[in-house]
């Protein structure tokens, strides 16, 4: 969908407005600080048009009907090319990092967290794709995306780490080596067997392909932990269940189970071994600046509905001439700032390191090759194989340093924390104001309640992104190892 060139600019003027620190963006990169203002704005323009009409109903309706999608308001972000944000632009995306795609998310998560969450459960599908330079998969899986949305036909994406007996452990190194895990991968001819459940899937139910976690050996989780990709009809894989949800309901979060599911030796994200390190904690370097930024979106969107209600007139007088109004406004404006500015640090951070190896002569260099050949079995092949891995997750490992990226992991975890227990604020102090009014704005406001909560949890919860944060930048005893990119590890 174009958008005109005097809204991007218009849309610019509030970024940099908002965003300061943008600035360097706009005048270094002139071109990549258009393509941000763009997507905002699509991203506005789709929450005001198809978002804000219909969210409170959806969320009534999914109260009942849990296991209920809106595929129409999917199909409605087609032509705003949001499922293709973060794919890269060689295999036709729109190329975005962590900085374009954290502010996307605070846009639509401002209209609904729900709806924004379903656009970024997908992206959480998509990024070990990408962390891990799994670059036959561009070519199968994400061309494949971009295409199906240019026709208008939704493929999602979803990411399955948590077990049921193994939720913030999953996440971290340490917590790893004594999970009560209860999935487990087992080698086989030709690929492995996969048996036991995954829980609180986002998309879940829907996506077409699925990026999951196992171990092939439980008594040597840390080491032996394994990305692998299912699609969606594989022998054995099920939906049991859709969870009951309090919060952001229009994203559903599944329950996955695996009975001697096989899953061919192909479908092995980068090699045995490095779902951990590094994957898991690429992964959660990209991802956990937009999580703050969904929970600022929620803060935000709460303060929007709060302030119309202040400026609304009672018997005569508005809620905003009282000083304690007054205050909450300021309180919960400050917040909502911090909150953007440490996501935004953490997305930059995150971009000038990963992006130099995403804009990489090297990888420049594979757009050049027509697309017959880059479709063809010979060069899926090649980089499928031991040989192809290796390549391309040289290309990440010999741009993406070590210490930059285990900063970005520190200062992503911030984020998510903070972001967290903004959103949890802001809409706490919303609703202590209102009092005992009955109001639409209310009705709003109540949801980015029940919406916050969640945001203090997915993610890895905030005590262990605090914990993270000190091994990673304070205790220095935690280190993204990329050099196992290269390596296999079992």
């Amino acid at each position: 969908m174009e958008i005109p060139s005097g809204e991007i600019r218009l849309a610019g003027e509030r970024i940099l407005s908002e965003f300061p620190m943008l600035e360097h963006f706009n005048r270094s990169n002139s071109k990549a600080f258009e393509n941000i203002a763009k997507t905002v704005k699509a991203c506005a323009d789709y929450g005001r048009r198809h978002i804000l009409p219909v969210a409170l109903r959806l969320d009534e309706k999914l109260k009942d009907e849990h296991d209920y999608f809106p595929w129409e308001l999917v199909r409605a972000a087609l032509p705003y090319r949001l499922l293709s944000l973060i794919i890269p632009k060689i295999v036709g995306g729109q190329g975005g990092l962590a900085v374009l795609f954290s502010l996307a998310m605070e846009e639509l998560c401002a209209y609904c967290p729900g709806v924004g969450n379903i656009i970024g459960a997908h992206a959480l599908g998509i990024a070990p794709l990408l962390v891990c330079g799994s670059i036959t998969y561009w070519e199968k899986i994400l061309r494949e995306i971009v295409c199906e949305e240019k026709k208008g036909n939704p493929v999602l994406m979803a990411a399955a780490v948590t077990e049921p007996s193994a939720g913030t452990d999953v996440e971290e190194p340490n917590f790893l080596k004594t999970a009560r895990l209860t999935m487990s991968a087992k080698k086989v001819k030709g690929g492995y067997v996969l048996n036991g459940r995954k829980c609180f899937i986002s998309n879940g139910s829907v996506a077409k392909y699925i990026v999951l976690c196992s171990a092939t050996d439980k008594s040597r989780p840390l080491e032996t932990w394994t990305t692998f990709i299912i699609q969606k009809g594989m022998d054995g894989f099920t939906v049991p269940r859709v969870e009951i949800k309090m919060g952001q309901r229009v994203c559903p979060a599944a329950e996955l189970s695996f009975e001697d599911c096989f899953v061919p030796e192909e479908n092995v994200l980068s090699f045995e071994g490095t779902g951990m390190q590094p994957g898991t904690l690429l992964l959660l370097a990209a991802s956990r600046a937009p999580v703050g930024a969904i929970a600022t979106g929620i803060a935000r969107g709460a303060y929007e509905w709060f302030l119309r209600w202040a400026n609304k007139s009672r018997n005569g007088v508005k809620p905003a001439s009282r000083q304690r109004v007054q205050m909450a406004l300021a309180e919960m404006k400050t917040r909502i700032q911090v909150s953007r500015w440490t996501y935004l640090n953490a997305a930059m951070s995150f971009d000038s390191s990963m992006g130099r190896a995403m804009s990489s002569t090297l990888l420049r260099s594979l757009g050049l090759i027509p697309d017959s050949i880059r479709t063809s079995e010979i060069y899926l092949n090649l980089f499928n194989s031991r040989l192809g891995k290796r390549v391309s997750g040289s290309i990440l490992s010999l741009y993406a340093r070590e210490d930059e990226i285990t900063r970005a992991l520190a200062f992503a975890s911030l984020a998510k924390a903070v972001g967290g227990d903004t959103a949890m604020h802001v809409t706490s102090l919303a609703l202590e104001q209102l009092g005992s009014d009955i109001c639409e704005e209310r009705l709003w406001i109540e949801k980015a309640f029940r919406d916050a909560k969640l945001t203090q949890i997915y993610e890895g919860t905030n005590q262990l992104n605090m914990l993270t944060l000190f091994a990673a930048e304070i205790g220095k005893n935690l280190r993204v190892e990329m050099g196992k990119l290269k390596e296999r590890h079992v």
